[in-house]
């Protein structure tokens, strides 16, 4: 009786050290292969001076001054990128991770020296970044920027006394 209670014993023992522990465990996906997919923007801020950002565009509610429902960022793993515009015209460029995975620089024909981004959350389903530009800036990403603003056409709206914007997006469903 002891021997077969022992038998069973090591017997539950061997089934249960042989049975999938970690296989239904998902591997932890790096940022860089988080981000690598297509982003559309769920909301655009922007701050002007000492302003704080105000929400500029929230995807699926009209009336905003700026239409950001066509705008894309499809990031690929071979560290390129495709960007669709406003207009849904589309350029291409690179980019990269840095900083210990906080900083997003993009470059691109258009913006030929690195734009950076700060990478404020970064999940498989939220990329948020933001960028702070002071008002004398002369960066080339930042003269980008500070034209797109100054030239839109809204009274008042000026870069002069520096621009954060932030930028919240999610995946392409």
């Amino acid at each position: 009786m002891k021997k077969a209670l022992l038998l069973l014993l090591v017997s539950t023992s061997i089934f249960l050290s042989c049975s999938k522990d970690d296989d239904d465990t998902p591997a932890v996906k790096t940022k860089a292969e988080m981000i690598a997919q297509t982003w559309e923007i769920q909301t655009g801020a922007i701050g002007l001076g000492a302003i704080p950002p105000t929400t500029g565009y929230t995807k699926g509610t009209p009336g905003y001054l700026v239409d950001m429902s066509k705008f894309r960022l499809q990031f690929k793993n071979d560290g390129t990128f495709v960007q669709t515009s406003l207009d849904g015209t589309s350029t291409t460029g690179t980019w990269a991770l840095s900083e210990n995975d906080t900083k997003l620089t993009l470059t691109t024909a258009q913006i030929p020296t690195p734009d950076s981004w700060r990478i404020d959350n970064l999940t498989e389903k939220n990329l948020d970044i933001s960028r702070d530009i002071a008002g004398d800036s002369t960066a080339p990403g930042d003269l980008y920027w500070k034209n797109l603003i100054d030239n839109f056409g809204v009274p008042g709206f000026t870069s002069a006394n520096g621009v954060k914007i932030v930028v919240k997006t999610i995946p392409v469903q």
